[in-house]
């Protein structure tokens, strides 16, 4: 199987690693040596939670919270209709918004995920540093204190998460998915069928490597 150095040089190519057919103490393994883990969720249908990563309902492309570099999920179990993952690649559809769109979004901040007892109220939508963009996007979270034209940049973004060809699969039983937060979208599909889709996710804090 796959070392650590492998799997993040695979992720800074691609933007996510589909590991198939490991096994639980394998992803325990490699994701505490990938770097720290901050947060752990259980995946699955909750009819009477309101967290939305708990609901059957199909989730739109976004990012999670900021802090988490990387995001690990295991599957255990898996519905027989729907729950497919979706991915895309952030920088992708950034570059196809026009030059006063991007400047835009420069400037917005969208409020936080309030895990952490140190989150702030908002957060960029971008961060670039030595030509390197981080993303933090989640549609929801758009509300307030953001300009008009703001708002016109992110649902031109919005629309072309829906407009972009996206990466779709469904991962199987001890199938590993890592992408990297900061630079890919995640979704999926509406859970279906059985609806007794498991999955272990994880936030993981970056780690350097030297390969």
């Amino acid at each position: 199987m796959k070392p650590a150095p492998e799997i993040i040089s695979e992720i800074e190519t691609n933007g996510f690693v589909w590991l198939q057919g490991c096994n639980r103490q394998y992803f325990e393994k490699i994701t505490s040596e990938i770097g720290e883990i901050i947060f752990v969720t259980d995946v699955k249908v909750n009819p009477e939670g309101r967290a939305m990563v708990t609901s059957e309902k199909g989730l739109d492309f976004h990012t999670d919270h900021h802090k988490a570099k990387y995001i690990a999920w295991f599957c255990i179990e898996q519905t027989d209709k729907g729950g497919e993952s979706i991915l895309l690649e952030t920088n992708q559809l950034f570059e196809k918004l026009g030059v006063e769109e991007q400047e835009e979004l420069r400037n917005v901040r969208l409020f936080e995920h309030k895990v952490f007892d140190d989150d702030e109220d908002t957060y960029p939508f971008m961060i670039e540093e030595n030509g390197n963009r981080s993303f933090y996007y989640s549609f929801w979270l758009a509300k307030e204190g953001i300009s008009e034209k703001g708002r016109t940049a992110i649902r031109k973004f919005q629309e072309l998460t829906n407009q972009t060809e996206h990466i779709k699969f469904k991962l199987n039983p001890d199938d590993i998915l890592i992408i990297d937060n900061h630079k890919m979208l995640h979704g999926r599909t509406a859970i279906e069928g059985s609806k007794n889709r498991f999955l272990k996710r994880l936030w993981i804090k970056e780690k350097s490597f030297t390969i």
